[in-house]
C-alpha cells in the first residue's frame, strides 16, 4: 500500500515539474514573438478575462437544480418521492395492460380455431386423430 502512495506522489511531482518546464519554455518563447502577435494575444486574453467576469445565466448558475426545476439549496427529496410514487402506478398499469392484451390475443386465437372447426366439413373426431395432427404439422 505504501508503494502505491509513493508512486502516486512521484507522478504528481513529475507532472508538476513538466508543467513548470512547459510554462518556462512558453515564457521564453513569448519574448521572441513579433509585436503584432503579442498585441493580438494580449487583446484576446483581455476579451477572455472580460467574458470570464460576466455572470452566467441564472438557469446555469442553479446547477443540477435547474434540470429538476428547483432552486439552489432546496431539497430535491420530495421530487424523488413523487417520481417513485408516479412510477409505481405507471408500472402496474403497464403490466395490467400487457396482461390484458395477451389475454385478448389468446381468446381471439381460440375463437378463430373454434370458428374454423364449426365451419369445416370434417367431423371433430378427425382433429383428434394422431395421424391427422401429423398431417397438419407436415403442412406447415
Amino acid at each position: 500500500m505504501n508503494n502505491h502512495n509513493d508512486s502516486g506522489e512521484r507522478l504528481e511531482v513529475a507532472q508538476a515539474r513538466f508543467g513548470y518546464a512547459v510554462g518556462a519554455r512558453l515564457s521564453e518563447a513569448s519574448e521572441q514573438l513579433p509585436p503584432d502577435i503579442t498585441q493580438a494575444l494580449a487583446r484576446m486574453r483581455a476579451e477572455a478575462v472580460a467574458r470570464r467576469r460576466e455572470p452566467a445565466p441564472a438557469w446555469l448558475q442553479r446547477g443540477p437544480a435547474a434540470v429538476l426545476g428547483g432552486r439552489r439549496g432546496e431539497s430535491p427529496a420530495w421530487r424523488a418521492r413523487l417520481g417513485l410514487a408516479l412510477a409505481l402506478p405507471t408500472l402496474l398499469f403497464g403490466l395490467y395492460a400487457l396482461q390484458h392484451f395477451q389475454q385478448e390475443r389468446f381468446v381471439h386465437r381460440i375463437a378463430d380455431i373454434d370458428t374454423a372447426l364449426l365451419l369445416d366439413e370434417l367431423p371433430p373426431q378427425a382433429y383428434a386423430d394422431p395421424g391427422f395432427r401429423h398431417y397438419l404439422r407436415q403442412g406447415d
